[in-house]
């Protein structure tokens, strides 16, 4: 586990040391971000994946609302980037979960 300072907070990387050339290096398995711990990011990362999906799906139904209605296309296309943005860190936080369910069944995490 490595803790790195950026903007202001801290962040957590679990990692894999080697020696590349007789130097010791790390290289980043999973970024964990703010959790300290692979349990805690196990743990925590299925309630932020669901809360992702929730807030995508209320901000894609009021852009829809708002496009039907002719109340505002600017506010619709802000939900529908909003929506798409928390999609896509939906699918990236997934694909992080599962990567990290992957190396704890493998004994590494």
């Amino acid at each position: 586990m490595r803790k790195k300072r950026s903007r202001g907070g801290e962040y957590y990387q679990l990692v894999e040391s080697q020696r590349v050339e007789g130097e010791p290096r790390q290289r980043v398995l999973v970024h964990l971000g703010m959790h300290a711990t692979v349990d805690d990011a196990l743990h925590e990362w299925p309630k932020e994946i669901e809360r992702l999906r929730h807030f995508a799906h209320e901000a894609r139904t009021l852009g829809e609302f708002s496009r039907e209605s002719g109340i505002s296309d600017a506010w619709a296309r802000e939900n529908t980037r909003r929506a798409a943005s928390a999609e896509k860190r939906a699918d990236e936080l997934e694909e992080k979960l599962r990567k990290l369910h992957e190396l704890r069944k493998r004994g590494v995490a």
